[in-house]
């Protein structure tokens, strides 16, 4: 009678183990299937975070480009979009009579503006000759701190 007793206790235990283990792999497979899930609700999240610092970042530049432009057109007294050699001069000797701590060496030249050579700065020059000022600020500023 025991052979039958253990056969009918491992059929017990079999059907049970199972049982288990489905449960286990139906857990397994639901577990998976959620960070699955949430792994794409992430990337999505990231790729929106994403196209908002780029939407940032080009808002910024558009900001500091029309900064720049402004900047640019103070002495454009003709409004042509460009600045003659006289515009840059009356410019230049009224900003030294507001700010009388700075002496014309220390204001770039018109020459230093005018990389084509035509006798106008245009607004495509000033950018290239305040960045290329900026970039040497900083190269100074750097080597002060050494």
């Amino acid at each position: 009678g025991a052979k039958i007793h253990s056969g009918g206790a491992t059929k017990k235990m079999t059907k049970k183990h199972k049982a288990e283990q489905k449960e286990l792999y139906t857990q397994y497979y639901n577990d998976v299937y959620k960070i699955q899930e949430s792994n794409a609700e992430l990337e999505a999240y990231i790729a929106t975070l994403g196209d908002n610092i780029k939407g940032v970042t080009e808002e910024q530049e558009m900001e500091r480009l029309q900064r720049d432009y402004d900047e640019f057109k103070q002495p454009d007294i003709d409004g042509d979009d460009r600045i003659s050699r006289a515009e840059f001069n009356m410019y230049v000797r009224d900003y030294l009579s507001n700010y009388p701590g700075m002496e014309p060496k220390d204001y770039p030249k018109f020459d230093d503006f005018d990389h084509d050579g035509d006798g106008y700065i245009g607004f495509q020059e000033y950018a290239q000759q305040m960045a290329l000022a900026v970039q040497q600020a900083e190269k100074q500023q750097a080597a002060a701190s050494f």
